[in-house]
């Protein structure tokens, strides 16, 4: 697995620069008038993340390749704000971002708050552990009494709430400062979108993915906008459409994929 994850790295990392360039150069602050406002949170490898290339920090991933593919098709330039995962409905609501993309689940409770695209992928659920407390936590009824880890806003804090209640949910905004207290022991297990998790075994003998059995209510993932925006929302459909009847998102996958940095 994780001889695949490098040799793919390898070979799609031309084409995912172009990508990445792009949306890059519009990464500025404050929106122009032809723009249109991305909200994400970029610490999500391979769906969002930070990279620098040739001295500058770069927001990427499969996520942002699909919004600019919606600014392209609405002939507006895309603008990039990062932000904690749990602020993004809020500054979406406030009027701050035009649309979210972030991994986000259309949850019954978000469904509330914005409307939701249609799908552009599926998520599956992983697990971290550290590889030497494979065998000391084998199962979900393993880790009751344990801390566990899931991100601030996430649908995996329900996850765990609901198929890992005799463990305690620790909270936190940022992926890596999750993925930093299962390695110094703080928390035992760290929940996260397997795609993610893939993404640190390929950087780390000291992490594995465990099969517990968690399953997720697969609405998979959807593009956020404001409660009652509809013509923004055709638009995005119509996007979301073409990118995943055709392949492209996969494409966008797999160049992000090239693309996601090491973590320290």
């Amino acid at each position: 697995m994780k001889q695949t994850w490098k040799k793919l790295g390898g070979l799609l990392l031309a084409a995912a620069m172009t990508m990445s360039l792009a949306a890059c150069s519009q990464q500025e602050n404050g929106a122009e008038d032809n723009s249109i406002v991305l909200g994400t949170s970029a610490d999500y490898a391979p769906f969002e993340f930070h990279k620098m290339i040739d001295g500058k920090d770069v927001i990427m991933g499969s996520d942002i390749a699909l919004a600019q593919k919606i600014a392209e098709d609405m002939g507006k330039e895309l603008v990039i704000k990062d932000m904690d995962f749990n602020s993004l409905l809020i500054e979406l609501d406030n009027g701050t971002v035009d649309f979210v993309i972030a991994s986000m689940a259309p949850s019954e409770d978000r469904k509330k708050q914005v409307d939701f695209s249609e799908p552009y992928e599926y998520s599956k659920v992983g697990c971290l552990v550290r590889t030497e407390d494979v065998e000391k936590y084998p199962t979900v009824e393993s880790l009751e009494g344990k801390a566990i880890a899931a991100q601030t806003g996430s649908n995996l804090e329900e996850i765990a709430n609901e198929q890992m209640s005799g463990s305690t949910l620790v909270s936190l905004a940022k992926v890596p400062d999750m993925i930093m207290q299962l390695q110094t022991g703080k928390v035992e297990a760290v929940l996260m979108d397997a795609d993610t998790a893939l993404g640190y075994l390929a950087q780390s003998d000291e992490l594995t993915m465990v099969d517990y059995g968690l399953h997720i209510d697969d609405d998979g993932l959807a593009v956020a906008v404001k409660k009652g925006n509809s013509e923004l929302l055709e638009q995005i459909n119509a996007t979301v459409k073409e990118t995943r009847d055709s392949g492209q998102m996969e494409k966008f996958k797999e160049e992000a994929v090239a693309q996601a940095p090491e973590e320290e």
